[in-house]
């Protein structure tokens, strides 16, 4: 018994790599509420499958994936953090112009 436990733990164990390899990218829209403004809707499929950007692109340098781990406000993305990193009017449309608020906040 205690065998064949192992095996199934160690089977189990290997397949796991597989299994994340299987898994479709994306995340889905994801909505932020900031105080004093309208939501901010992000859409990972604008971004991965029009855009063509990868995941690691932003995920673990200017993103965290834990949830609540990043503290965003428009005074840091305006500096060139979070979003602004490409939303500067170079990579993107530019975060500091007016007009492109309702580009994210709907």
């Amino acid at each position: 018994m205690k065998k064949m436990f192992v095996t199934a733990m160690i089977i189990g164990s290997l397949s796991i790599p597989f299994v994340a390899l299987v898994q479709p990218a994306g995340g889905g829209d994801l909505t932020f509420t900031p105080p004093n403004a309208l939501p901010v809707i992000f859409s990972h499929n604008k971004h991965l499958k029009e855009r063509g950007l990868e995941c690691s692109g932003c995920h673990y340098q200017f993103f965290q994936m834990a949830q609540e781990s990043n503290k965003m406000d428009m005074g840091k993305i305006t500096k060139g953090r979070f979003c602004g990193r490409c939303h500067n009017g170079r990579a993107s449309f530019d975060v500091q112009d007016p007009k492109n608020c309702s580009c994210c906040h709907r």
